[in-house]
Formats: C-alpha cells, sequence, structure tokens
C-alpha cells in the first residue's frame, strides 16, 4: 500500500495512525484544517492537504490517487459521522482504496442519551459497506479505560456491550488496529467491537482477522449484529445507501 489519507489525523488516535502508517512505509497524507497548526504536530514526513470533512472542502484532492483512507474523526451530530463520510464516498467517485473506519461500541444498541450519536455512526458504517471498497470498520470501546496489564488486543462481533458498561482499551491499540487492517486480507470486509485483554500486544494480527465473522452484505451489518436492521432507518438513509451503491465503477 503506498498512499494512505489520515482523516482526522490530528486526534489524539489520528496522531497514532500516523505514527503507525509510517512505520508500516506508507506515504502518509492528512486532511487538515489548519495546516499551520497540523505541521507543529504531524511529523515533517506527511504530506498536508487543505479541507474540512463537514464542508467537504478539499476532498477530492486530498483522496487523489490514494490506496487506503483511515478515518478516525469524531463529532456531536450527523455533520461529521455521517454527512462526512458520505461526503468522502461521494468524492472517490467510485474508486476503490481500502478503507479503515472507527465508530463505537454500541452502535447498534443505544437509544438512550447517546443514541443520536451513535446512530449516526451506525448509518455511516452501512454507508461504507454498501460504498462496494475494501473496508475493515473498528468499533472501540472507552478509550484508556483498559488496566496497566491489559496490552493485548481482543475482538469481538455482535455488538453486545452497552455503552454504559465502560470496557477499555487504549488509544494506541486502536490506532494498531486499524493501520493493521489496511494491510490484513483476513479483515476485509468485517467489523470488530475492540478492548484490550491481560497479556502483550499480539505481534501477529492476520489470525485475529481472519477468525471474525464477515459482515452482513445483504443488511449492511456487522457480522452477528442484532440491532437496528436496515429497514429500520430512515427513508433518507437508505436513500443515500442507493446512492452511494450507484457510484461503484463496474
Amino acid at each position: 500500500m503506498t498512499t494512505v489519507l489520515s482523516i482526522g489525523a490530528t486526534g489524539s488516535i489520528g496522531r497514532l495512525v500516523v505514527d503507525e502508517l509510517l512505520a508500516h512505509g506508507a506515504s502518509v497524507r492528512a486532511l487538515v484544517r489548519d495546516e499551520a497548526r497540523a505541521r507543529t504536530i504531524l511529523p515533517d514526513a506527511v504530506a498536508l492537504v487543505s479541507g474540512d470533512l463537514a464542508s467537504g472542502e478539499g476532498l477530492v484532492a486530498a483522496l487523489a490517487g490514494v490506496d487506503g483512507i483511515v478515518l478516525t474523526h469524531g463529532g456531536d451530530d450527523r455533520t461529521v459521522d455521517y454527512d462526512g463520510v458520505l461526503r468522502v464516498l461521494k468524492a472517490l467517485d467510485g474508486a476503490t482504496p481500502r478503507i479503515a473506519l472507527m465508530t463505537s461500541m454500541g452502535v447498534t444498541r443505544e437509544t438512550s442519551s447517546w443514541g443520536g450519536i451513535m446512530n449516526w455512526k451506525r448509518r455511516a458504517e452501512r454507508l461504507v459497506r454498501a460504498y462496494g471498497a475494501p473496508y475493515t470498520i473498528v468499533r472501540p470501546g472507552w478509550f484508556e479505560y483498559q488496566s496497566a496489564t491489559q496490552n493485548a488486543v481482543l475482538f469481538e462481533q455482535g455488538d453486545g456491550t452497552e455503552v454504559t458498561n465502560r470496557r477499555g482499551v487504549a488509544r494506541s491499540q486502536i490506532a494498531k488496529t486499524l493501520v493493521e487492517a489496511l494491510f490484513s486480507p483476513g479483515a476485509e470486509g468485517k467489523t470488530i467491537e475492540l478492548f484490550a485483554q491481560e497479556g502483550d500486544l499480539q505481534g501477529d494480527f492476520e489470525p485475529l482477522f481472519a477468525a471474525l465473522l464477515p459482515d452482513d452484505e445483504a443488511g449492511l451489518a456487522g457480522g452477528g449484529d442484532h440491532g437496528v436492521g436496515l429497514e429500520d432507518e430512515p427513508q433518507e438513509v437508505r436513500d443515500d445507501v442507493e446512492a452511494v451503491r450507484g457510484l461503484r465503477k463496474v
């Protein structure tokens, strides 16, 4: 994989993603709103492209010729978490780089105080699955709620943990998993809930990815999900799904 675009590169996880990508020998490009600020945060080896996920500005230039995309962006409403992903897919215009998308555990389950955010993250997942590019979706647990001895990663599926259950994972483990997914054949077309567990960090992620269930292509859901179905989404989301499918280059 030659060129990878990091979206959310200046965030607490995005910075670690950039370091992991550089360690893999990738040429890294970052979509940033403020180039001067980003240059103080990111390594000189990272190419900066000015743009904004919330408006779509700069996306076409940022995505031109990339082989992979890692999205670690986040917001508190649909503008970034859903509409931003939709803008990325439209800007790709049928190109199919490998995509690694970070969302959250609990996106198929939560209906109370976190419901709005989680709903839009879940719907963004559906768009990525519908688009047709190779992808992996990572749903991490609570950032930095792991213990000092929980250095190994744990992959689960089915979205069975309530958001109020503060199962933790390190930011470094999230970044590692997202980047390993870009380079792993076994990670393609799969959705993972990610937590920390006792032990040392695994050296080889391929067996972990390979053991996972593939996603439900018809329902545009993660493997083993039993939450909100595609038929339960608002009509505008189902319309967006069909529009994204129509962008595929045959």
